[in-house]
This record gives structure tokens, C-alpha cells and sequence, in this order.
């Protein structure tokens, strides 16, 4: 994660649109329509836990609509994204926007997801928000809800959603949200979830298929290293949101609470990874969310999990994508369950110029801007329209993408989860990384369950630890 802010300076507008990367033929938009109602119940179910956390307070929804913007004006929009992904939107989406609202200009400032939360926390204490809007992790909202730092977005909810058709899971999202917190304090901005890559040719050459379950992952790494000596596997071992997010999903798949620690499922996942990184390659220990060049130049072989905007990144960069597989992974001895990401748009409380931050929000939303997410970034849209009449070249990428939305869920987003993902590091480094006796992995991790119920007794209260001993907060289904 980044720990400091960043203005990004505008790039050049030479796309060229090598960033296409992704298109679905009119059949298969059916088929993510299908699933997305899916999801929907799932999405329901992950609000319906958020009343865990304390609704925010001060949520009076007695406001003035606000006027048209006839001023010039410069907002700012804080987001978290990688460097193509930055750079469509500086050269795509916001050149757009300033265009079709040529009064208003925008700021654009990249940072990590917690380092948004440290700046919206930052604005609040200084009494000066200025025209600030944000797009964040649908995780890490948590924290800002949490600390009552958004605003109540109920007076402005229907402009912002002028002519938009949510998908059916962001429905039921937004109904939930209204329901436990009494108010909008954030709206759907786009969806994500990981699959598994793997360098295809070298497949084909060993006549190896990609590993459906846990047993085979274990044997094809073995084999491949084997006949190249090349250790295969590329994991998240960064640190981070990249390590503790990527654990997350082992840890479901194996039956196990990942935010206990020390549940059957939680202890069987670690047992599995701790032998499993006989296989990994030595550079995983700076694996993240942008890890993929070693696919193709013999570093690695797989890449298990990595997001889908590496996609478009990669033939950006003229790779010939046939010779790249991507699937939704191994199931594990429990499910073959998928975690799925996203994020959403916000405004912190007292900011100004409100009525070019909802000509913003709403633009980001629209039908075009979302189908130019689809095309430019591999990011699933919210805006149901936005799936009609897509391109079709790259319709398998949708295709891995539907089948792991079928089996899916949330975490759930507390607002302690940064303190659960630095335990999370630590048991990483500890058994992973520096390799500990394998008979202690049971009892490091149950050292990482009461280190995380001391820190919810000291920092909230014994019912929330009781409440998270006994298994309340989770993984989220419909």
C-alpha cells in the first residue's frame, strides 16, 4: 500500500485503446445478468451483518437539494488504482467528464485504500473538507462509517442515480444500507474477484490442464518443478491488503472463519500453504495485486489468485494472450468459494461544492462511463445497461469471471479488519515465510486469535470480543 499522497500528473491521451481487453457477446451478458441476481442475495446478506459495526450518528436526512453547478469549480477525487487503471481514467473518463461539464475540474489524487481513510480522517479534524469525493474498498468503507466521517447521501440519491439501473445485487445493497444505517452514506461504483493464471504454452508443452482442486495444485507444481526447476507458483506475499486478502479466500475455501484465526478450516488452510510454498517462486515475498511479468518470462508459472485487470495490462504490452489460462482455481477441500471485491463511491462529511461532487458521481455511473469500465478495465459493472452490445474478442475472460461469481461471498467490513490483516501478516511471516515448525501452526494461530480478541476488549468492548469469538462476524452469504 502506498503511505503517502500522491497527485497524479496527467499523462499523455495516447491509449490507442490497447486497453480493451474485455467484451462479452450478447448471449453471455444473459449469463452475468443470471448470476449478478445471484449475487444479489449474497450482497443483501453482507449488509444485514454490517449492523454489527455502530451506525453512524448524526444521520439527519433534512437537507436543501442542491442548485446546478454554474460556477468553476476543482473537486477532488481521491481513488486506488494501478497505473493503467490511473491512466484511463486521467486520459479517458475524467477528460470526458470535464468536457461534458467543462465549470468544473478535477483533481485527481491516487493512494492505497487505508491511506484514503488516514485523508478523509485527516480533512474531517481540519475543519476544511473542500469539494472531496472519493472512490473506496467496499471493505474498508467500514472504518469510514465507523468514525462518522461520510456524508448522508439520502437527498441526493435519486440524482445521482438518474437514469442508472442497478444491477440487482446493488439494489439490494443500497435497500440494506438504508435499512441499518437509516441513510446512503456511500453508492455502488464497480465490482471485482480474483481468478487463477497460469502460463498456457508451458501447459501445453508438459501436457499439464489446469489443477481443479487442491490435491492436483499440489501435484502439477510439483511437476513443472520438477522438469524446469523452476519453483511455479507466484502468491500475494507482499504483505498488506494483497497478503491478508488473498489468506482470506484460502482460508473459506478450506471451511475455516478467517477472521478467528484458529477454526479447523483456518488451521488446514495454513497446513496446506505451509506445504505448498515448497513450490512457490522466491520472489512471492514481494507479490501484490500487480504482480504478473514473471508469467511469461519463466519466474513463475502460476499466478493463484491475481485480479482481472491484469487482463488488458498484459496485451496492452502486445503479449499474445492465447498463450495466457486463466480460471477460477483449485477448489478446496470445502468449496471452491470466490471472494468478491469492489468499490464505492462517498463523500466526506462537510464537504463543499456538493452539487459538482453528484454531477460527478452520477457521470461515473452513467451507462458509458460504466461500459467504458467493462471495456478499458475489466472492472464488472454496476450500471446494468452498460452490458449491452459489448465486444465479443474477449468474451472467455467473462466466461472464468461468471462461473466464480456463482460461488461467491463477502467479508464482512469491520472496522477493525486493518488490525486483523497486520495479526493476519504477522501469522504469514511466521509460518510462511520464515517457516515455522509445522506442529506450532495450531498454536500460532490460536496466539492470533487472542491477540485479536485482547484488542477488541481494550479498543471496543468484551460483547463485540464475545460476539467475534463466537464466530458472528464472517464470511457473508446470500
Amino acid at each position: 500500500m502506498k503511505s503517502y499522497i500522491r497527485e497524479v500528473i496527467p499523462l499523455s491521451r495516447s491509449v490507442n485503446y490497447k486497453r480493451i481487453r474485455r467484451g462479452i457477446s450478447k448471449s453471455l451478458v444473459i449469463g452475468i445478468v443470471v448470476i449478478i441476481i445471484v449475487i444479489g442475495a449474497i450482497a443483501a446478506i453482507e449488509l444485514t451483518n454490517l449492523s454489527h459495526v455502530s451506525p453512524p450518528t448524526n444521520t439527519s436526512t433534512t437537507t436543501t437539494t442542491p442548485p446546478t453547478t454554474t460556477q468553476n469549480v476543482t473537486i477532488t477525487y481521491f481513488d486506488d488504482l494501478s497505473q493503467s487503471e490511473a491512466s484511463v481514467m486521467q486520459n479517458v473518463i475524467i477528460p470526458q467528464f470535464e468536457k461534458e461539464y467543462p465549470n468544473i475540474h478535477v483533481r485527481y489524487v491516487d493512494e492505497g485504500a487505508t491511506d484514503i481513510v488516514k485523508s478523509v480522517e485527516e480533512l474531517e479534524l481540519s475543519g476544511s473538507v473542500g469539494p472531496v469525493i472519493i472512490g473506496e474498498d467496499n471493505l474498508v468503507i467500514g472504518e469510514l462509517l465507523n468514525g462518522n466521517y461520510l456524508m448522508n447521501l439520502t437527498p441526493y440519491a435519486s440524482e445521482i442515480l438518474q437514469n442508472v439501473s442497478l444491477i440487482p445485487s446493488m439494489i439490494s445493497l443500497v435497500k440494506y444500507e438504508q435499512t441499518v444505517y437509516h441513510g446512503e452514506f456511500f453508492i455502488p461504483l464497480r465490482g471485482n474477484i480474483p481468478l487463477v493464471w497460469y502460463n498456457a504454452t508451458l501447459f501445453k508443452s508438459l501436457g499439464l490442464t489446469a489443477p481443479q482442486n487442491w490435491s492436483q495444485l499440489m501435484q502439477v507444481a510439483s511437476e513443472i518443478k520438477a522438469k524446469t526447476g523452476v519453483a511455479p507458483i507466484m502468491f500475494q506475499g507482499h504483505g498488506g491488503a494483497s497478503t491478508y486478502t488473498e489468506l482470506y479466500q484460502w482460508m473459506v475455501q478450506a471451511g475455516g472463519n478467517p477472521f478467528l484465526f484458529n477454526d479447523s478450516g483456518d488451521v488446514l488452510a495454513f497446513q496446506y500453504l505451509y506445504n505448498l510454498s515448497n513450490y512457490f517462486t522466491p520472489g512471492y515475498v514481494h507479490g501484490y495485486w500487480g504482480s504478473y511479468k514473471g508469467l511469461l518470462s519463466g519466474e513463475y508459472y502460476m499466478i493463484d489468485y491475481q485480479w482481472p485487470y491484469i487482463y488488458s495490462t498484459m496485451a496492452s504490452e502486445g503479449v499474445n494472450m492465447s498463450s495466457i489460462g486463466f480460471y477460477p482455481g483449485p477448489v478446496g477441500p470445502s468449496n471452491g468459494d470466490h471472494l468478491v471485491g469492489g468499490d464505492v463511491l462517498a463523500i466526506p462529511k462537510g464537504a463543499t461544492d456538493i452539487p459538482a461532487l453528484i454531477d460527478f458521481a452520477r457521470f461515473l455511473l452513467s451507462t458509458q462511463v460504466q461500459r467504458d469500465f467493462i471495456v478499458y478495465l475489466s472492472w464488472p459493472a454496476v450500471n446494468q445497461e452498460a452490458y449491452n452490445n459489448l465486444p465479443s474478442n474477449i468474451s472467455a475472460l467473462y466466461k472464468a469471471e461468471e462461473e466464480a461469481m456463482s460461488n461467491a461471498f463477502f467479508r464482512e467490513p469491520v472496522p477493525w479488519i486493518t488490525v486483523w490483516g497486520q495479526i493476519a501478516d504477522k501469522v504469514f511471516d511466521t509460518i510462511i515465510v520464515n517457516h515455522a515448525p509445522y506442529s506450532e501452526i495450531p498454536s500460532i494461530l490460536s496466539q492470533a486469535n487472542q491477540e485479536m480478541y485482547n484488542y477488541l476488549v481494550q479498543n471496543y468492548n468484551t460483547t463485540v470480543a464475545q460476539q467475534y469469538e463466537q464466530g458472528v462476524y464472517g464470511p457473508l452469504y446470500g
